[in-house]
């Protein structure tokens, strides 16, 4: 039955039956257009809440009798206490502390990995300027040797001019 004919039936209106399922965390059945669908079996739970506000009882201290389950579903309306909620949230901040650990060891993981990473290419970026400094040092003395045999070079050269020069003043 839709909300109209249940709250018919209890004998408040419809918005007094929304506001009991909203303000004391009453889980029911919905159907495609989001509106709700009750049962006879719901009936003894909504008497019960209205019997306990026609007698004065305040919002948050009415107590919710588990009514028996519909047929064809395991759901129920519970009301969800304060403990439940805490429990819940206990939990979900254990779950959030656990993932912020396992980002922590992940990024940590990342860094050393990256640390790895770099020290290898420093590795290899010294080798290749060793080699660099090597090859240098090699054209160094290539240079250095190809002097000498050039000054030496010359020195025949003018070596031998100055005896062409010398045997043509003499003949």
């Amino acid at each position: 039955m839709n909300t109209a004919e249940f709250a018919r039936k209890l004998g408040v209106s419809t918005k007094t039956v929304r506001k009991w399922i909203k303000n004391l965390n009453l889980t029911c059945e919905k159907n495609e257009y989001g509106h709700y669908v009750f049962e006879e079996t719901d009936l003894p739970l909504f008497e019960g809440i209205r019997n306990q506000v026609k007698s004065g009882v305040p919002s948050d201290k009415i107590v919710i009798s588990t009514p028996a389950p519909r047929k064809g579903t395991a759901r129920k309306m519970v009301q969800v206490s304060d403990k439940t909620l805490s429990e819940k949230l206990n939990e979900i901040m254990k779950r959030i502390e656990e993932n912020e650990r396992q980002i922590e060891g992940k990024a940590s993981d990342v860094v050393s990995y990256q640390l790895l990473q770099h020290r290898k290419e420093i590795d290899e970026l010294q080798k290749k300027m060793q080699k660099l400094e090597a090859y240098i040092d090699q054209l160094e003395r290539e240079k250095e040797e190809l002097l000498k045999q050039t000054a030496i070079t010359l020195e025949k050269v003018e070596g031998s001019r100055r005896r062409k020069k010398v045997l043509g003043f003499l003949f």
